[in-house]
């Protein structure tokens, strides 16, 4: 079962919360070996009902051979498509957690030539990047690390880039924020991902 982890103490690279959220997402444990990996990010903007910044990955299930902007496309439209459920489908519990846990961010986290910008990933890796064998199983017991990035989305607007790796002497690099802005196409189809995840929550619960 996925669990919520908090962001307090996480460097935000700029960003506030949002920032803190990214960096967790990269570099903390995921659920999951694949790519690409989605996370809920909860109570990033200001005024949160409850005083706690933190994020959830999200169960991704993932159709074979599907590209990132072609799935993100079809999650904003599954979720546009999910029905409201009842009023009583809820126990008093499972609303109140709705109502203190608020979601404002979503974050994709992927390989990062996935979220290279437009120009291509050799706009923003420097020369010390290098690729890493996939090689989940051994990658996890031996600590190495496939270059990453990720990309955070709020509900205001708000995007950063966070790129990590891993140096050709075996070091890990950043995580960093690159000079160039994040991709405009998949920043704005997360969002409308998260858009859509939210108006289904706010009707769900009647926040």
């Amino acid at each position: 079962m996925a669990m919520l982890r908090s962001v307090n103490g996480l460097p935000h690279h700029g960003a506030g919360e949002l920032g803190r959220v990214a960096h967790g997402a990269l570099t903390g444990p995921s659920e999951s070996a694949g790519w690409p990996r989605l996370f809920l990010g909860y109570n990033t903007l200001p005024d949160p009902p409850f005083p706690l910044v933190g994020y959830l990955q999200y169960e991704l299930a993932q159709p074979g051979g599907l590209g990132l902007p072609a799935l993100l496309r079809m999650m904003a439209e599954s979720m546009r498509a999910q029905p409201v459920p009842p009023e009583d489908a809820f126990d008093e519990s499972r609303r109140r957690v709705a109502t203190a846990m608020r979601v404002d961010a979503l974050v994709v986290v992927a390989p990062a030539h996935a979220l290279a910008p437009a120009e291509g990933e050799g706009a923003w890796r420097p020369p010390a990047y290098r690729e890493v064998p996939r090689r989940p199983a051994a990658a996890h017991r031996e600590g190495a690390w496939e270059p990453a990035a990720a990309l955070a989305v709020d509900r205001e607007g708000a995007r950063v880039l966070l790129v990590a790796g891993r140096s050709a002497e075996g070091g890990r690099i950043g995580p960093r924020r690159p000079a160039e802005e994040p991709d405009a196409t998949l920043a704005g189809l997360l969002g409308e991902v998260l858009d859509a995840q939210h108006a289904w929550t706010k009707a769900a619960f009647a926040l």
